[in-house]
């Protein structure tokens, strides 16, 4: 049979995930906020804005609990390809206040921000580094991802997080695209092939128990 082009226009319906709640192990946690910069959040991006909230709200949390915290950040230097090849607007230049993490949940002493330079931390050895430090390991820990875009930076981040078997959730409360960007990326985090390993919970429907004191394992999933 031959291959079928596709049409000029394909429309589809995508069903938006409903979160759900979950009780994680601080121990077993870590929270990664992705690009949650005064360029991206600050600058008219209402939606963007309005996840500042959720993001200090899961925060809170995780601290309190002891969770492990982990920032990503854009920045693009000036002989950076995007704007020497492809001409891309000059924007997120190191020491400017641009790329400045939200006062409101910036990051403590301690915290490890991870710099990248495209769209994807994972195409940076930065991220690799940081997880072996922290003993972040694959298979026994707990990823939330939030940050903008929902579409793009936190995207690439969710994925390779996915993708190298770390649980991943989406606090939807936490993270921001275009509401349709939003439901076409999540509608990828719930097909078959991420469905296993990829869920979705709010800054409000997470909480934090610890194993110490029982010795009992908590089972990582959304509360029945």
């Amino acid at each position: 049979m031959a291959w079928t082009p596709l049409p000029e226009v394909v429309e589809s319906l995508v069903e938006t995930p409903q979160p759900k709640e979950f009780v994680l192990d601080p121990a077993k946690t870590a929270i990664c906020i992705v690009d949650m910069q005064n360029y991206f959040c600050m600058h008219g991006n209402q939606r963007a804005f309005d996840v500042i909230e959720g993001n200090k709200r899961l925060l809170e949390k995780a601290r309190a609990a002891g969770a492990k915290v982990l920032y990503v950040q854009s920045v693009r230097w000036p002989e950076s390809p995007n704007w020497t090849v492809y001409h891309r607007k000059l924007t997120l230049l190191p020491g400017t206040k641009d790329v400045e993490i939200v006062a409101d949940i910036a990051p403590m002493p301690g915290e490890p921000v991870i710099q990248k330079w495209s769209h994807d931390v994972w195409a940076w050895y930065g991220m690799e580094a940081v997880l072996e430090k922290e003993g972040i390991v694959a298979g026994e820990w707990t990823v939330l991802v939030t940050g903008v875009s929902a579409a793009s930076c936190a995207e690439a981040a969710a994925f390779g997080f996915a993708n190298r078997l770390y649980r991943t959730l989406i606090p939807l409360d936490c993270t921001a695209a275009g509401i349709e960007q939003e439901a076409r990326t999540f509608s990828h985090y719930q097909s078959r092939g991420y469905n296993h390993i990829m869920d979705f919970t709010l800054s409000t429907m997470v909480s934090f128990e610890s194993t110490v004191a029982t010795g009992a394992p908590l089972e990582v999933a959304a509360a029945v």
